[in-house]
């Protein structure tokens, strides 16, 4: 609704859309395979074609070539040089806080004592989509159960995982990804108000 004031606020507003967007999708075209021996699988490859058939239809829409790093922060005013400059420290501390209760090495997840609560269940959620089938989706630790939140959070997370990465990085990554765009279109929504 707001046109965009700078490329940090494009870049954070593309990102929490397209997770949303990208996410539901391919937890619809799993669903859509849930009948198959890996659903994860086929969601992933209808998604992969479908924006690849999208990113050529749209092709039609050229974007300047982006300007070298120098001449960019040249350009750049007082304000959007502080900007960079919380945004660098948004991304350090959202990047000490999740890898600090959320860890894997050695083949062992490490959770922070005040976290293992939270993360015993949602874990579990996020592995049950990662090496199982968990479509229709429910809770694997109570048989029947609906899952009533952080649903699609979990289910990128397993994706990731499904795709390559380990539980506690793509758990990491989201979370880092989705602190640091929340809090940048907050300071974006300042920047615009006053």
């Amino acid at each position: 609704f707001l046109t965009f004031i700078s490329w940090p606020h494009r870049l954070a507003a593309a990102f929490i859309v397209g997770a949303l967007a990208s996410t539901w999708f391919t937890y619809l075209a799993s669903l859509a395979f849930a009948d198959t021996s890996n659903p994860m699988l086929w969601g992933n490859l209808v998604f992969i074609f479908s924006a690849a058939g999208f990113l050529i239809y749209e092709r039609k829409t050229v974007l300047p070539a982006p300007a070298g790093i120098r001449s960019w922060l040249a350009g750049l005013d007082r304000a959007d040089r502080w900007d960079l400059f919380l945004i660098a420290i948004f991304l350090i501390i959202a990047t000490w806080m999740m890898f600090g209760t959320f860890g894997y090495s050695d083949g062992t997840l490490r959770i922070a004592n005040h976290q293992w609560s939270d993360f015993g269940s949602t874990v579990s959620i996020m592995q049950s989509f990662a090496e199982g089938h968990n479509f229709p989706t429910e809770y694997p630790h109570f048989t029947g159960d609906r899952i009533r939140y952080h649903f699609l959070y979990y289910f990128q997370a397993g994706n990731l995982e499904f795709l390559g990465l380990n539980p506690a990085l793509s758990n990491n990554l989201l979370s880092i990804l989705s602190m640091v765009s929340m809090l940048v279109l907050v300071m974006t929504l300042g920047r615009a108000l006053f």
